[in-house]
């Protein structure tokens, strides 16, 4: 497997139009790995994993220590809540997955995954083989990564850095401070790839001179 390159400012999303948003769904529905067997199903867990990624920012190894027990399903979202930061051993108290606006379809990607997950105890994202999935047990760091880079040409930190961007730029409107809490960051500076500095703010006021 090839060796990690550092997230840099250069996988930040220029554009966060709907085009944009399309070619993110059409990334997802791209994670299909070359299974022998239970095809469907596995390719629904690592698409659920990597549109996990897309809304809520979550390293590789913090969304394969998640179980079913740490969501709430409803009408409008999805919680997850008490997710641990293993970088810097915060814990990120609520992540929202909206079930409306342009957001939505990658929850609902996860939601139907969810829902197949047995039991509260159950690792969301498991390990599996011929026999099927091993719930006790989740799927390996090493593993994600190699699915992911092999079928999308990315890995997974360059969604992380969409996601951060996505509500850097349209949720907070370029508050950092918002930014970092959401994140589970500790610096400010962290966040500053993926805000507007102030002078775009006002950029519309060019067409007004």
């Amino acid at each position: 497997m090839s060796v990690r390159k550092k997230r840099s400012v250069q996988d930040v999303p220029i554009f966060l139009d709907d085009k944009f948003f399309q070619e993110l769904q059409d990334i997802v529905l791209r994670v299909r790995w070359d299974y022998k067997t239970n095809r469907e199903q596995f390719w629904m867990r690592d698409q659920a994993l990597t549109s996990l990624f897309i809304l809520s920012g979550v390293r590789v190894s913090e969304a394969l220590q998640l179980k079913k027990m740490q969501t709430r399903d409803y009408r409008d979202n999805i919680i997850l809540a008490n997710v641990k930061t293993f970088k810097r051993g915060l814990t990120r108290t609520k992540i929202v997955l909206p079930k409306k606006g342009r957001l939505a379809w990658f929850t609902g990607v996860f939601e139907n995954w969810l829902r197949l997950v047995p039991s509260e105890d159950s690792y969301i994202f498991p390990t599996g083989s011929q026999f099927g999935f091993n719930w006790e047990k989740p799927l390996s760091r090493k593993r994600v990564f190699w699915i992911i880079k092999t079928t999308t040409g990315r890995f997974p930190h360059w969604f992380r850095g969409v996601c951060e961007t996505i509500y850097g730029r349209l949720v907070f409107q370029s508050d950092a401070w918002k930014l970092k809490e959401f994140m589970g960051l500790k610096r400010l500076d962290s966040t500053s790839p993926y805000v507007r500095g102030s002078w775009e703010e006002d950029l519309q006021r060019i067409y007004e001179v």
